[in-house]
């Protein structure tokens, strides 16, 4: 280590410092002297470190409350450990859905049934009864094919109605449950 008797320096030994420039050029004379930075407002920190000093300070604050309310969160359990939960009322699973209601039939005119089908095999008639009875129809039924009518086909019919509720219930089965081919018939 070598130190400079000048500047009172230390460098390590065999290091020299750089020369010196020749010349510094000089200010041009058109330009003012240079005034001090004007004085910011104390809310404004002036200097970098005064900034940085800020924020330091914001993230500290920032962090312990996180901390503070990650501690109170996870203390209420322990508090507080046979506090009625929050209950909600349980679903009802035993009763059944509810229906539309049934019409309610006359019997001295119900001559009338709606035909919703008619099928070539009593599994496919079996099926559309049961469709219908999930859709609220509970008076559905199969009419089996006979030799004296001359009929090989199984037909669904819905109810015993009088005419005008039988035409009601053939449009709504054609309507809203999508049986196209629903017609009223005599029974």
């Amino acid at each position: 280590m070598k130190v400079s008797l000048k500047t009172g320096v230390s460098s390590p030994t065999g290091w020299t410092a750089a020369p010196a420039p020749l010349s510094t050029p000089a200010m041009p004379a058109s330009r003012p002297a240079s005034r001090p930075p004007e004085s910011s407002p104390d809310w404004l920190p002036a200097t970098p470190r005064r900034r940085v000093s800020a924020l330091v300070g914001g993230y500290v604050v920032w962090v312990v409350s996180c901390a503070v309310f990650f501690a109170l969160g996870v203390n209420v359990g322990k508090l507080f450990p046979f506090a009625p939960a929050m209950r909600r009322p349980l679903p009802v699973a035993d009763t059944p859905p509810e229906r539309p209601p049934e019409r309610a039939i006359d019997l001295s005119d119900a001559r009338y049934a709606v035909q919703v089908a008619a099928v070539a095999t009593a599994d496919e008639a079996n099926r559309l009864v049961a469709e219908l009875n999930r859709k609220g129809f509970t008076s559905a039924f199969v009419t089996r094919p006979t030799a004296e009518t001359g009929n090989e086909l199984y037909l669904v019919k819905v109810g015993l109605y009088n005419l005008t509720t039988a035409n009601q219930v053939s449009e709504e089965l054609r309507r809203d449950f999508g049986f196209r081919a629903a017609r009223v018939v005599p029974n």
